[in-house]
């Protein structure tokens, strides 16, 4: 892509994300001071690289997801937010004490106009200190674990069998306090005990939303689909690989029409992300400055 290319590209993008209408050739002519048989030309070159569309056959063109995408990733490195901003937010994530993560996407949610979501999870899992288990149906175990630190969780464990009594009695004296991992007398006791760790393996897994109804505002969220598909996201991340600490990730419609913007959080303790979620015609550079600076803030950079 050249220059010019370039160029008519980022403000075509622009001024759809404004306006969510095809940008007419004679438009980016007059913004970019170029001549309107140069830029259909050049606007001919991006459709068939496949930046962009035309959707009828006299109105003007809108941005493809690879045109999004390109749009986004040249908003990286994000900028900064203002000195003072940051300043303020650092005090205010300070004194928030226990309600710190929610305070965190309520404040992300309200800077970027979208949905936040913030997934963390312990660096290590917790030892497994004592475990209840039961039959719940044919080859389905419900597993209740105290783990160290005293949370307690549960689990509904998938087997190729269905375990007897005896069975279930032996797991639970074996594995209580057990440090090592356990050697199975049968292939069943190897199932079950590999589940069983499996189970519990990440922790306690922290999660918080905030601001969905914002959606409702975008002209997208007239389209049932696209709604039934950001709560499915904004509700049930699917991905549960962590941008890496301090860095950012941007997913240009991995979703049908949906785009999410991410930071990766890095703790002592825990690691996550916080993600921005939003239609493809998401304010890219906004929502990338609003991740990047509560991430780093949340952090203590």
């Amino acid at each position: 892509m050249t220059e010019r290319q370039r160029r008519i590209l980022h403000l075509l993008v622009d001024r759809y994300i404004e306006t969510r209408a095809p940008v007419a050739s004679g438009t980016l002519a007059e913004r970019l001071s170029l001549s309107p048989a140069t830029v259909r030309y050049e606007l001919i070159e991006l459709e068939q690289q496949g930046f962009i569309s035309k959707p009828h056959a006299s109105s003007g063109r809108i941005p493809t997801r690879a045109g999004f995408r390109h749009y986004a990733l040249s908003k990286l490195p994000p900028q900064p937010l203002p000195q003072t901003t940051l300043d303020k937010l650092a005090q205010v994530l300070e004194g928030a004490g226990a309600r710190r993560e929610a305070l965190l996407v309520q404040v992300a949610s309200k800077l970027s106009g979208y949905p936040a979501m913030l997934r963390l999870k312990p660096r290590q899992a917790p030892r497994l200190l004592q475990v209840h288990l039961s039959n719940l149906t044919p080859g389905q175990v419900l597993a209740v674990a105290v783990l160290e630190g005293g949370k307690v969780r549960e689990a509904r464990l998938e087997l190729s069998f269905t375990p007897t009594e005896a069975q279930l009695a032996e797991a639970e004296r074996r594995l209580f306090r057990s440090a090592q991992p356990l050697k199975a007398s049968t292939p069943a006791m190897l199932e079950l005990y590999e589940s069983v760790a499996r189970a519990f393996a990440q922790g306690s897994p922290e999660e918080y939303r905030e601001g969905m109804a914002l959606l409702l505002s975008e002209p997208e969220a007239q389209n049932p689909a696209f709604l039934r598909q950001a709560i499915t996201v904004f509700e049930a991340p699917s991905d549960t690989t962590f941008t890496p600490p301090g860095g950012m990730n941007i997913r240009v419609g991995e979703e049908e029409g949906i785009s999410l913007v991410q930071a990766g959080i890095g703790l002592s303790d825990r690691v996550g992300e916080l993600s921005l979620l939003g239609p493809l015609r998401m304010h890219y550079e906004k929502a990338l400055s609003v991740a990047y600076a509560l991430g780093q803030v949340y952090m203590g950079k």
